[in-house]
């Protein structure tokens, strides 16, 4: 009896351990500063000169983009902030040197807990998850999943051309359509069904969750008609080098996932960017 006792004090001791290095692991995650508010100021800026940096001390995120991942053309925007909830944030961004044009939307956060990215996080650094080894596509036809979803081949060479020690944080702009093909949910439930299982590959090849949320209310419209549209979303995930979200589709579970993804989205955009 007494070895049995002893061995379920151990297994519980052992069990306790485990929940707060995962507890404890979630909230050093870079996501937690970002979830201390319920909402937060999105902003999206233009600069003339993209090497003045921005002053925005109070910013709980900063980066400026690399290159464009998933749409056309080169990245309108030069730096992405995410703000506290401030009534002042628009005009002292309006204030920014050198800013000819801006996107700046209020965004109800997608609630994660912090003990999820903690056993996520710790899989990863105990080896439990490793990252696929697996050659980066030279083809689109390499890659599953609707076209217009996908990087171009261009995005990928110039992922490879980067410093391969670089962490790079994914801009994501989603747009659901009101139906998900194929589906009764709508748009949204279907993305966040793939979004569930792409949290688990980000983790799995070494990254991290940044933020997710829900624009609630845009206060500066954009002067580019290409970025006019009813974005419903804004998601960003750091990965630990350019090329590691190419391996993602190694895993099955995030395959299996990619249907969801391609009838729960309507349009999207992903802007590699640099965290400053």
């Amino acid at each position: 009896m007494n070895i049995v006792l002893t061995a379920l004090a151990v297994i519980g001791g052992l069990v306790v351990l485990a929940i707060a290095a995962a507890m404890i692991t979630g909230l050093r995650q870079p996501s937690r500063r970002i979830y201390r508010h319920d909402t937060v100021i999105f902003a999206a800026l233009q600069r003339d000169d993209p090497a003045l940096r921005l002053i925005a001390p109070d910013a709980l995120w900063a980066s400026s983009s690399l290159y464009t991942l998933i749409g056309d053309g080169e990245p309108y925007w030069t730096d992405y902030l995410i703000l506290p909830p401030d009534p002042r944030a628009l005009q002292e961004l309006k204030a920014q040197p050198k800013v000819s044009d801006l996107f700046v939307a209020e965004v109800a956060l997608t609630p994660v807990p912090a003990m999820a990215l903690g056993v996520l996080r710790l899989r990863h650094l105990l080896g439990l998850t490793r990252r696929p080894a697996a050659p980066l596509p030279t083809a689109l036809d390499q890659i599953d999943g609707r076209r217009d979803v996908l990087p171009t081949m261009e995005a990928i060479a110039k992922a490879q051309a980067l410093p391969q020690d670089l962490p790079v944080t994914m801009m994501n702009y989603l747009e659901y359509p009101a139906i998900a093909k194929g589906d009764a949910a709508d748009g949204r439930a279907a993305y966040h069904r793939y979004g569930r299982q792409a949290m688990r590959a980000v983790h799995g090849v070494g990254g991290q969750f940044l933020f997710a949320g829900r624009i609630t209310a845009v206060l500066a419209a954009p002067n580019s008609p290409d970025w006019q549209a009813p974005w419903d979303d804004v998601a960003a995930m750091i990965y630990p080098d350019p090329t590691a979200i190419f391996a993602m589709e190694q895993f099955p579970f995030y395959r299996r996932a990619l249907s969801d993804r391609d009838e729960g989205l309507k349009r999207t955009r992903v802007i590699a960017t640099q965290a400053y």
